[in-house]
């Protein structure tokens, strides 16, 4: 990894939320820019979030020394183009308001409870610059909000096999037109190593043939 200059971050449209599975899921069909993300403590789900927007651009890792390189890339971001602060202490809010001003999607790991002040100081920045933050664990005022309600891994006999991918049950929730919680099954990772949609039989009476619906509201 290196360090991304400010010349080299570009312009939130020149660095656009790229729409695939996990943003088709969103209000928009998007990921937020200037605003936060969180990912509900699932490493798998912030590393897919941050794949989809960067779209093979620039970004930044803080407080992740659980992110490893060969993760990373087989989610889809490109490690030429991302800077990493393994440890940044207690003074995370610093390191990450540099961060901000540096790379356009930001990974923000474990820090802890976060004073509303502090998040509040963060949001304005991250309005400033059009970042978006995507976070690890829950964050005040996230504009919007997903997590693995039930997770299980595919391929494993009794005491043989190996790992083909991992079937997730992913809620997204949050504010304003995210308010009402969608659901939705997904591989995360599947077993070419992508988030996939799994599409879920609805019943239809009358019918042969039973229609697929990936996603669900309610």
């Amino acid at each position: 990894m290196h360090v991304v200059s400010p010349g080299e971050r570009g312009t939130p449209e020149a660095t656009g939320a790229k729409s695939g599975t996990l943003s088709s899921l969103l209000p928009g069909g998007t990921l937020p820019r200037g605003a936060v993300v969180s990912a509900g403590g699932d490493l798998p789900l912030l590393i897919a979030l941050a794949a989809e927007a960067a779209d093979g651009g620039a970004w930044a890792a803080v407080g992740l020394p659980q992110l490893g390189g060969l993760a990373a890339a087989d989610a889809g971001l490109d490690l030429a183009c991302g800077l990493a602060v393994p440890e940044p202490g207690g003074r995370w809010p610093e390191v990450l308001a540099t961060v901000c001003e540096a790379a356009p999607v930001v990974l923000l790991g474990p820090v802890g409870q976060v004073a509303l002040r502090t998040s509040r100081r963060i949001a304005a920045r991250l309005r400033r610059s059009g970042t978006m933050l995507l976070t690890w664990q829950d964050w005040p005022e996230a504009q919007l909000r997903l997590r693995v309600a039930e997770a299980r891994w595919d391929g494993l006999g009794d005491g043989f096999g190996l790992l083909a991918g991992r079937r997730a049950r992913l809620v997204v929730a949050g504010r304003g037109a995210a308010t009402q919680p969608r659901h939705a099954q997904v591989w995360l990772p599947g077993p070419d190593g992508s988030v996939q949609l799994i599409a879920e039989p609805v019943a239809t009476a009358g019918a042969d043939v039973v229609p697929l619906r990936p996603v669900t509201a309610g």
